[in-house]
């Protein structure tokens, strides 16, 4: 529609014939149509337009983000303990005014003396390196020889400190009772290691050793031998 209006204006301009050259017509319409359509009215307002606010101003922190952080306290430096004195001489020792009282020595624990039965049944024999001494069927009780005997062997090991004295005794019996040998057997071995404690001869020289057992078909088969020794040395030059 515009477009048309466009083209027929300049036709509208040009002069009609017989009229006068000054004088120009225009169509108001025409140019009415070329204007653009008013904007819509709006209705007016008597109040003034609102002022817009001003922003707030954010409010500041009072410690910055990034404020250096305080120094920690420092700890303050250990004490240093002081040294003892180190004084130029020892003290004297402590003198005790009264002298320590002096504990009596006990004697060494013996067993109780072997009582000697006269009329017990029991010989004396020198054998290859000691002697045997025999006893009557189940009994330990010594008589006066066998008690000189024993006697005589404690003095020889009182003179010579370095000999050692072995006991080994036996007593009949049967495999079926081991036991009741082993003590008969036991209590001869200890009857003649009291002679010779009680002799003066020290306990730790004395080995008893109880066999026990013997076939009743051996020959003294209730007897005891002693052997009054130096030990034997060993491989190693030491005495056994």
């Amino acid at each position: 529609m515009r477009i048309a209006l466009l083209l027929c204006l300049p036709v509208l301009l040009l002069p009609l014939p017989g009229a006068a050259l000054g004088q120009v017509t225009t169509n108001d319409k025409a140019l009415e149509a070329l204007q653009p359509p008013a904007a819509a009215a709006r209705p007016a307002s008597t109040a003034p337009a609102p002022t817009p606010a001003a922003p707030t101003p954010a409010a500041k922190p009072t410690t910055p983000h990034h404020a250096p952080r305080k120094p920690a306290p420092a700890h303050p430096p250990p004490k240093k303990t002081p040294l003892p004195q180190v004084p130029a001489a020892p003290p004297p020792n402590p003198v005790i005014a009264p002298p320590p009282p002096v504990l009596p020595q006990h004697a060494r624990e013996s067993p109780p003396p072997v009582p000697i039965r006269p009329n017990a049944i029991g010989t004396v024999t020198k054998i290859d390196g000691g002697t045997r001494l025999t006893f009557g069927p189940g009994s330990a009780d010594l008589n006066d020889a066998t008690d000189a005997a024993l006697i005589e062997i404690a003095g020889a090991a009182r003179a010579d400190k370095q000999i050692e004295v072995t006991i080994t005794a036996w007593a009949p019996g049967t495999a079926e009772d081991p036991s009741t040998p082993r003590r008969l057997s036991l209590d001869r071995a200890l009857a003649a290691r009291a002679v010779l404690i009680h002799e003066g001869v020290e306990s730790e020289r004395i080995h008893a050793v109880a066999k026990g057992f013997i076939d009743i078909g051996a020959s003294n088969p209730d007897r005891l031998e002693i052997v009054a020794a130096h030990p034997r040395p060993t491989p190693e030059g030491k005495p056994r």
